[in-house]
């Protein structure tokens, strides 16, 4: 049985192909209220040294972009 994503789930990966620092650390795709989306995530360090994660979401179109 083939994998198939369930709206409002979906799975991000290492970014193998970061091409600088400002590349998401972390890229994959998700289905948000029935419409595909990429997910680009990037591993951020606050002034405490916390570490926390920011998204960014784009509909989906032909192929990936990496940032």
């Amino acid at each position: 049985m083939a994998y198939e994503v369930r709206d409002l789930s979906g799975s991000i990966f290492k970014n193998r192909k970061k091409q600088n620092e400002k590349s998401a650390d972390m890229t994959g795709s998700a289905r948000i209220f029935g419409r595909d989306v990429w997910v680009n995530a990037w591993v951020k360090t606050d002034k405490n040294g916390e570490k926390w994660i920011s998204l960014s979401f784009r509909e989906k179109e032909d192929k990936p972009e990496y940032d």
